[in-house]
Formats: structure tokens, C-alpha cells, sequence
């Protein structure tokens, strides 16, 4: 580690060490106290009293060159790590540091392990763990030139898109107005980018033009840059952020998150224009369009007043033409509405209207009655179709019906009785032949109009049949 004491000279250094030691009445004894016997310190006397034997301009606002270890960040926002020796060394030094939230914040560039720094503080005793450490007010890294830079870019990204600020989604994109009525510029007053803005505005589409002036590179510019373009806000439609062509280190400050959040938190659509179209910042990403040079922020701002003129003219002359005509059409339908209605010849068109009518009254007379005519033939051979039709169905239903009654007849068994039958029944039995009955059987005859009672008394069998006692 290196030691940075500005001019101090050794002896001052010395001196400025012993003097107040010398001035405590904590350690200044007189001689009758001089005894080989120790003081009896408790813990909080001698942690006093090691604070205020540190307490020395030797020890506060210095300036301490190293390499970081052990990097830890708190949650509360405090840092911790250890400065060491950035040689290879077993025995090379360490030294313990916090740096605070408040002082934390003010770090520009990403903190790591390994990473060489430049830490600006003063040496502190922590009595509730009994160590010295170093306590930073000021951390500044040691790379610089474009490396450093890059690294603090680069860290200034990771920490914009963990917060959403960047890159600027479509759906949150603000448009550009078409016909905006006053443009803001955020540069340098002496700059030749705001002459190129003019001209260019100047030439296309004429209209106010407020400056919000900024120094656009150097340290802390990026402070004058945000006030600029909060002060446009609510003042102009449109705001343009430019600034010339430039190195990488120019170019730093539009990149800083200040700078940033205020472009993403704008309310007026803001155009960035920072540098050459192969120069990108973390500003182009927060803003809602992004231009290659001024020059075409400038052209994307305002509209052409010669297109606008050119397409003015245009639609002049198509509105113009369709007046026209219309005019001639409407004047031709006046010119024959007024023919139609002269005396003689709309008194022609009345007698031509009444013959039209009377012609198609009687031909409506005619047709109706033809109509008439035909509908009633019609309904005549229609009816002699359907009586016709209808004595067929009777004829062939009656057919029907007496062949249906002489089957049912036919099946009747009292029918053969009206031809001088009789139905001989034994026992309730019906006989069918002579083998079923023998002599003295008494049989039931049922005829067509009663019954009679009749005793078997001889028994006569056909030659094709035998008697059963055969």
C-alpha cells in the first residue's frame, strides 16, 4: 500500500504525533506517579485511549493505493473488504475498510475483488471487535483512460437494466408530435452542433426554439446535463439531447444513471443524438429515438414544410376537382329538371302519365279477369277430379269390405247349420267322427234354430272305415 501525505515533512509528522500524546492528562504523569507498578486499565479506558493515540493528522485524510479483498456488500448499503499490497507477497500488508452508505454511493465504477483503487479516509478503532480499520470517504479506481471507463460503463448498465430504466420497451416508446410547436435543445450554447440544429430546423419547418445550455463533457457535467433537460419539461414538445462527434471519454457523462433516469423519466419525447452513428451511449437506450448525428435529430423533429407544401398543393387540387365535378354533375341534373318541368312539355309528360295509367289500369282489369277465368276452370277439373277419385276409393273400399265380411262368414262355425247341418256334441264335446260314440251314447244336436237329445242305438261305419271293436 502507498501512503499519500501531501507536503508534510517528517519532522512536522513527528512532531504532530508526540503533541497531542504529550498534551493528554491520561498519559502525562508526574513524577511522584513514576512507579514500576502498571495503571489497572478497564477495556473502555484503553480503547480510549488507543483512539485518541490514533486520532493524529498522520492518520486522517489520507490517501491509501491497494487491492481489494474479501469484498463484501451489506444490504444496508455499507461496503466491506480489505486494502492489500497488490504484489505477490505471503507477508504483503492488509488493512480492514468499510466505507458507508452515504459514502458508498458516490462509487462510479463497479467494485470487485481484485480491482486496484485509490481510497481517500481515516484509521478508526471498532471497539465492539477490538481492530483497527480504515474507514473511506472517497473511492476513486486507479485505471484510467478508456479501460476505467469501459469498466464504469459497463457497471453503469448492469445497474440501469436491474432497475427497468433501460432498454426502453415499444409499449413505453412516447411518439413524436407531427406538428410540434416548440422545440428544446440540450447542448452547448457554442457548440457546432446547435448551428447545424438551427439551419436545418430553420430551412424545414420554422418554429421557437428554447436552449437549455450545458457543458456536454468534464467532470460533473452530467449534473448540467440532467438540470437541462428538467427544465425543458413542459416547455417544448419535443426535446433534442446532442452533442458532437467525440473520443469515448468525451462521451462518458451520457452515460451516467443520472443522466439516463431523467431521459426514461421525461414526460416530453426526448430524441438522442449523441456523437457519430457508431458512438452508442446507455442515453440512446432510455430515449425514444435515436438519431445517427444532430442532423437527423434535427430532420426526424420537424416536418419538411416543402413535402407539406407539395402534399397541400396536392390535396388542393383533388378537392378542387371533385367540387367541379360535382358542380357539372349537379348542374346537368338542373338543367334537365328544369326541361321537365317547361308548361308545354310538362303538360305532355301529364297526358303521357294518364295514358300510362289508364293503359295499365285496363291491363291489370284484363289480367285480373283472365285470371279469374283460368283459376275457376282450373277449380272445376279439379273438383270433377277429386268426386271422380273419390267414388273409385268408395267402390274399391266397398269390395274390400264385403270380401272382408264373407271371409269372417266363411270362418263362422254356425254357418253350415243354415244348410241342414247339425253340430253333434258328446259331453260338451264336439263329434267329428263315429269312432268317438258307441250304441246307447246320449249326443246333443244343436241346429240352426235349437238343440234336440238323441240315443245312439245302432252304429253304421263306411267301408273305408272299421269299427273300433274290429
Amino acid at each position: 500500500m502507498q501512503l499519500t501525505l501531501g507536503d508534510t515533512k517528517p519532522d512536522e509528522v513527528t512532531q504532530n504525533i508526540i503533541t497531542p500524546v504529550l498534551k493528554n492528562s491520561t498519559f502525562v504523569k508526574s513524577e511522584s506517579q513514576i512507579s514500576n507498578e502498571p495503571t489497572v486499565l478497564n477495556v473502555s479506558d484503553l480503547v480510549e485511549r488507543i483512539r485518541d493515540a490514533i486520532d493524529t493528522p498522520l492518520l486522517t485524510n489520507i490517501c491509501v493505493q491497494g487491492e481489494i479483498i474479501g469484498y463484501r456488500p451489506h444490504s444496508s448499503g455499507h461496503m466491506y473488504f480489505s486494502l492489500s499490497e497488490s504484489e505477490d507477497d505471503d507477508d504483503k500488508a492488509t488493512i480492514p475498510c468499510v466505507m458507508w452508505k452515504y459514502a458508498a454511493k458516490t462509487v462510479m465504477f463497479p467494485v470487485m475483488d481484485g480491482a486496484l483503487v485509490r481510497a481517500t479516509g481515516y484509521v478508526d478503532f471498532y471497539p465492539p471487535y477490538g481492530k483497527m480499520q480504515f474507514v473511506i470517504k472517497k473511492l476513486e479506481s486507479i485505471f484510467f483512460g478508456r479501460t476505467g471507463l469501459y469498466l464504469q460503463k459497463e457497471e453503469w448498465k448492469k445497474q440501469l437494466t436491474a432497475e427497468g430504466v433501460i432498454p426502453r420497451s415499444e409499449g413505453v416508446r412516447r411518439l413524436l408530435p407531427i406538428f410540434p410547436s416548440c422545440l428544446g435543445v440540450v447542448t452547448s450554447r457554442t457548440s457546432s452542433v446547435l448551428q447545424d440544429i438551427l439551419n436545418i430546423v430553420t430551412r424545414r419547418y420554422p418554429l421557437p426554439i428554447l436552449l437549455a445550455h450545458t457543458t456536454v463533457q468534464g467532470k460533473d457535467a452530467h449534473i448540467q446535463i440532467t438540470a437541462a433537460i428538467r427544465s425543458l419539461q413542459g416547455k417544448a414538445d419535443v426535446i433534442i439531447v446532442a452533442r458532437g462527434g467525440g473520443s469515448f471519454e468525451d462521451l462518458i457523462e451520457f452515460n451516467h444513471p443520472d443522466v439516463v433516469r431523467t431521459i426514461a423519466t421525461s414526460t416530453i419525447p426526448i430524441i438522442s443524438a449523441i456523437g457519430h452513428e457508431t458512438d452508442t451511449t446507455l442515453a440512446d437506450y432510455a430515449a425514444d429515438f435515436r438519431a445517427p448525428t444532430p442532423s437527423a435529430a434535427a430532420e426526424m423533429s420537424v416536418p419538411d414544410q416543402s413535402t407539406l407544401l407539395y402534399q397541400l398543393e396536392e390535396m388542393r387540387k383533388t378537392i378542387q376537382n371533385m367540387i367541379i365535378g360535382r358542380f357539372v354533375a349537379e348542374r346537368n341534373t338542373l338543367a334537365d329538371l328544369t326541361e321537365r318541368i317547361e308548361p308545354s312539355k310538362f303538360l305532355r309528360m301529364l297526358d303521357q302519365m294518364h295514358q300510362q295509367i289508364a293503359d295499365f289500369a285496363e291491363w291489370i282489369t284484363s289480367a285480373f279477369f283472365r285470371r279469374i277465368s283460368s283459376e275457376r276452370e282450373q277449380c272445376r277439373t279439379l273438383g270433377k277430379m277429386i268426386i271422380k277419385s273419390t267414388r273409385t276409393r268408395i267402390a274399391t273400399a266397398q269390395l274390400k269390405l264385403l270380401a272382408q265380411k264373407e271371409s269372417i262368414l266363411n270362418k263362422y262355425p254356425y254357418k253350415p247349420l243354415e244348410l241342414g247341418y247339425a253340430i253333434i256334441w258328446k259331453k260338451r264335446v264336439m263329434v267329428r267322427s263315429t269312432k268317438n260314440i258307441s250304441t246307447g251314447d246320449r249326443l246333443a244336436l244343436q241346429f240352426l234354430d235349437g238343440k234336440a237329445i238323441a240315443i245312439v242305438e245302432s252304429i253304421t261305419y263306411d267301408r273305408d272305415s272299421q269299427s273300433p271293436d274290429v
